[in-house]
């Protein structure tokens, strides 16, 4: 009788446990959210589109050996957008506030090829912070960078062929 009351309560307590854990889970994935949606939302948007096609389409004929300087005001404006928009993702995925499946699912594709055209562009920008003194030069769109490595280490495809209610293959 001892030993059928003891296996009740450690089936009770592991259930229990379980329970809780799930709860928790379900508890953060209601937090995080709102966030998820607001970012994809703003990386829709007319503005972040524009910079996207700058970056792609008008960045490769500037002269990028002079970091921010060598872009039209406009050019400027979208680039900074962009690339803090990613930086701030890239803050976000490496604090564990969002994780690196929906954003490497949905935006992978854009983060590695915005970094990719972008990265010349950060290196001048980080020597001439550098040489201006400014505290920690090298960390000017570190997250940025960072969120590339890990989008690489994620690709699109493997994070959405992972996800359980994923059907598409071989795409």
């Amino acid at each position: 009788m001892e030993i059928a009351a003891l296996v009740v309560s450690l089936v009770a307590f592991g259930v229990s446990g379980a329970v809780s854990w799930r709860q928790l889970r379900l508890s953060e994935q209601a937090n995080t959210l709102p966030v998820v949606v607001d970012l994809f939302r703003e990386h829709r948007s007319v503005r972040l589109a524009r910079a996207r096609t700058f970056v792609h389409e008008e960045l490769p004929a500037c002269d990028l050996s002079l970091g921010l300087a060598g872009l039209p005001d406009e050019g400027q404006d979208l680039v900074r957008e962009l690339a803090w928009y990613y930086d701030n993702l890239g803050a976000l995925v490496t604090h564990g506030v969002v994780e690196i499946e929906p954003v490497s699912g949905y935006l992978g594709g854009s983060v590695i090829s915005v970094w990719e055209h972008l990265e010349p562009l950060v290196a001048v920008e980080r020597a001439r912070r550098a040489q201006n003194a400014l505290p920690d030069p090298t960390r000017w769109q570190e997250h940025f960078e960072n969120l590339y490595h890990l989008v690489r280490e994620t690709p699109a495809e493997q994070a959405r062929a992972e996800t359980p209610l994923w059907r598409l293959s071989g795409r």
